[in-house]
């Protein structure tokens, strides 16, 4: 009976440790690379990229919409000042892979900012400036108004400041050529820019001027008193300027302030001891509410020259 020598157990596993080598070679060369979408600074050191950043900074003002009450509700006006983002975009690439395309895209408003691809760099620092348009704030425009309902002053403007404002976010794409299949990695980063919300209360308005004249007795017998009164009504309780104009072309300007009744009056005295023949009116600073002109004559027969006027205030006027 021939003898045959079996292998011993060292043997036997030395050739299935070599055919799971062998096999594991083979299915690492056959399969395409993987790669996946990739977001976050945690993940600075995985994919086609690495050191990638993305930033939004406001150049002068930032982002504004403008309330403006009026009649006790606030309107969304036209706009505050033009506002201009000044995004940076940084990234490189690792191994064989090159940088082919940026896209910004504004979150918060759903609109695409800027698409750049076609080209094919290793690294990438690129700035963008970006101005503002209405409808990238239009979703803020409801927030806002509940803001200058609930914290508005109706005798002075309120500014706030609502975080994070509007998102944007960046996507990069990394290309690596290879036999049969190309393959890409792709990063997202967010950056985000702070929006400012203006209320503005409703301008302080004359909204009615008169004037008038009356006398102390009869403007026939000198010495005649005469007394100039101005009356103004506001919209709103405040402060504002008007001109006492003479026909002569002289004014006088006078500072008034309205209460809560919404009406403030002015008031001058003269005395005549002449014949006199003028004529007066009121109008408020800036253009505005005017009373139109109003006559103060006096026809008495006295010959003594000269008139006087109160002492307070100084001009006669």
């Amino acid at each position: 009976m021939p003898f045959h020598r079996r292998g011993s157990s060292n043997e036997g596993d030395f050739f299935v440790s070599r055919l799971l080598k062998m096999t594991l070679l083979a299915l690492t060369a056959a399969a395409p690379l993987v790669t996946g979408v990739l977001s976050g600074p945690a993940l600075a050191a995985s994919g086609g990229m690495k050191n990638v950043s993305f930033s939004a900074t406001p150049v002068g003002d930032p982002p504004t919409l403008v309330f403006q009450e009026k009649n006790g509700k606030y309107v969304l006006g036209k706009g505050g000042p033009k506002a201009t983002i000044k995004f940076r975009v940084k990234g490189e690439k690792r191994g064989r892979f090159r940088i082919v395309s940026y896209h910004l895209f504004n979150e918060t408003s759903n609109n695409r900012i800027t698409l750049v691809r076609n080209f094919s760099v290793k690294k990438l620092d690129k700035t963008i400036m970006h101005e503002i348009k209405p409808a990238e704030l239009q979703s803020y425009a409801d927030h806002g108004r509940k803001i200058c309902e609930d914290e508005g002053d109706l005798q002075q403007e309120i500014r706030k400041t609502i975080k994070p404002g509007l998102t944007y976010r960046l996507d990069l794409q990394a290309l690596i050529k290879q036999i049969g299949r190309d393959a890409s990695s792709y990063r997202s980063a967010h950056a985000s820019v702070p929006v400012r919300i203006i209320c503005k209360p409703e301008p302080l308005r004359v909204i009615d001027a008169d004037l008038s004249v009356t006398f102390d007795g009869s403007p026939l017998s000198c010495p005649v008193k005469a007394t100039l009164k101005a009356k103004f009504k506001t919209n709103k309780p405040g402060t504002f300027k008007f001109n006492l104009y003479r026909g002569d072309g002289e004014f006088q300007t006078v500072t008034r302030t309205a209460g809560e009744s919404k009406t403030v009056t002015f008031t001058k005295h003269y005395t005549f001891k002449k014949p006199t023949n003028r004529k007066y009116l009121v109008a408020t600073i800036p253009s505005g509410a005017s009373s139109g002109w109003v006559p103060m004559r006096v026809n008495c027969n006295n010959k003594t020259d000269g008139f006087q006027t109160a002492p307070k205030p100084n001009s006669n006027y």
